[in-house]
């Protein structure tokens, strides 16, 4: 799903964090020059990436190689309006009990570019419950109640429509508009979850009776929303 014709773009896939980092810099190196905050950086892995010339401080917390060390539920961004050129925060929101404070922040603190990725938890689920072994301690990674507390976990349970939603218009509350949205998932054509042909037919027909026909197939479908937004 895009706004129109897609301005960033790869066919690269990832399956650890240092192919995410990968995929952010073939998808977006255009827009990834001068002066970069990389928001959540855990280990920075992005920043090898990046050509000499740009400026890049990655922020988040328990990585030395952080150049600041931050916890973003009780501390503000210490940055300036329109501080970067691009700003990066990807994974991260969903996190944060005060979403909505940093994602102004965010929006505050870019002059050009905010790069986002949030997961699509419906989706999610509907993987794991379709196509991962069940384990009584947690099949679901960032949502379920282990009997000790977790280091980490989601705040938030959203679609790709709510998530969307979201960006679109708390980008517009903060003077940024939508360049681009569109899904990650680990196939390039999540159409391809259904298959094709007659199996993949009935694979669909299946989905839809099962699971009400009235919910829209990328709630169910869509990977991981990307989005750029650009300040007007």
């Amino acid at each position: 799903m895009t706004d129109s014709a897609q301005r960033f773009s790869t066919d690269f896939r990832f399956a650890n964090r240092s192919g995410k980092a990968e995929y952010v810099w073939r998808k977006y190196q255009s827009i990834l020059t001068g002066r970069i905050l990389d928001v959540g950086a855990d280990h920075c892995r992005l920043k090898p990436f990046l050509p000499e010339s740009a400026q890049y401080t990655g922020i988040g917390l328990g990585s030395d190689a952080l150049d600041l060390q931050i916890n973003l539920e009780r501390e503000p961004l210490p940055y300036a309006e329109r501080s970067f050129d691009t700003v990066l925060c990807l994974d991260v929101l969903e996190h944060l009990d005060n979403i909505y404070d940093v994602f102004d922040a965010l929006c505050r603190v870019t002059d050009r570019y905010l790069i986002l990725s949030l997961p699509n938890a419906w989706a999610d689920f509907l993987t794991v419950l379709r196509d991962k072994p069940y384990q009584a301690d947690g099949p679901f990674k960032f949502y379920g109640l282990p009997p000790e507390p977790p280091e980490d976990r989601h705040k938030w349970f959203f679609s790709w429509d709510e998530a969307e939603r979201f960006v679109r218009v708390r980008g517009e509350k903060n003077g940024l508009q939508v360049a681009q949205i569109d899904s990650y998932s680990p196939h390039a054509d999540y159409r391809a979850w259904d298959g094709y042909g007659i199996q993949g037919r009935l694979r669909a027909w299946a989905r839809r009776m099962t699971l009400r026909p009235d919910i829209p197939p990328q709630n169910l479908l869509n990977g991981t929303l990307w989005a750029v937004l650009e300040k007007k």
